[in-house]
């Protein structure tokens, strides 16, 4: 019988449990996370290798930041931040849903 997945967290979550400290990070792993918060597209738009040179991380550090912030993979974590930059365009674009119900 198979396990039920646990949700992964949504970027607002993981801001939420940094704030409050239920989630820590290892200084190379805090900055890579920093870097990653404040420019969601270098992970939400970038492969493995381009996150960790932007990060100046090796890759496995960048499997790690996504194991530790509670994704079972980098592409999961990926995922999440690319569902945050939807989100957040379409907060700034209330229209756009109409926009794409006429599709």
């Amino acid at each position: 019988m198979l396990s039920p997945s646990i949700e992964q967290p949504s970027i607002s979550d993981l801001k939420q449990r940094i704030v409050e400290r239920r989630v820590t990070y290892p200084a190379s792993l805090q900055q890579a996370m920093r870097l990653l918060l404040g420019n969601p597209g270098v992970i939400a738009f970038g492969t493995l290798r381009s996150v960790a040179q932007a990060c100046k991380v090796s890759e496995t550090s960048i499997s790690r930041l996504a194991s530790h912030s509670g994704y079972s993979s980098f592409k999961e974590m990926q995922g999440a931040f690319r569902q945050h930059l939807v989100a957040l365009a379409d907060s700034q674009n209330p229209n756009i849903e109409q926009r794409r119900s006429l599709q």
